[in-house]
């Protein structure tokens, strides 16, 4: 078993696309003109982007887990942007090494290896 795709909330399709594929390097799988938007992640996962429409959908209160091979390479990259905001920054712990960003709306993206 394994985990397909993840769906976040957001408030704004164009600032997520650019945000996701021009900082962080995920490629865009499908895009539903600005109501949805999927990205790929490496060779199994996706993660999906739904413009908030339903109450329940609040942008700002997921997280998703991405592993990464070279962690600190990647880690290095995304610090030296500083148009990304990391709250979490690179730390070993006992079960992995780890760093976690949040996105335009907030949402956590969390980085391990």
């Amino acid at each position: 078993m394994q985990l397909h795709s993840a769906v976040f909330y957001t408030k704004n399709i164009n600032l997520v696309e650019a945000f996701y594929k021009n900082k962080l390097g995920f490629e865009v799988e499908y895009r539903s003109d600005d109501r949805f938007i999927s990205f790929n992640i490496g060779d199994t996962g996706r993660l999906g982007v739904k413009k908030q429409i339903e109450d329940r959908e609040i942008p700002g209160h997921q997280t998703v887990f991405i592993e990464v091979e070279e962690i600190e390479d990647y880690y290095n990259k995304i610090r030296s942007s500083k148009e990304i905001k990391i709250l979490k920054p690179l730390t070993k712990e006992k079960w992995a090494t780890e760093f976690t960003i949040l996105d335009p709306d907030g949402n956590k993206v969390l980085f391990r290896s």
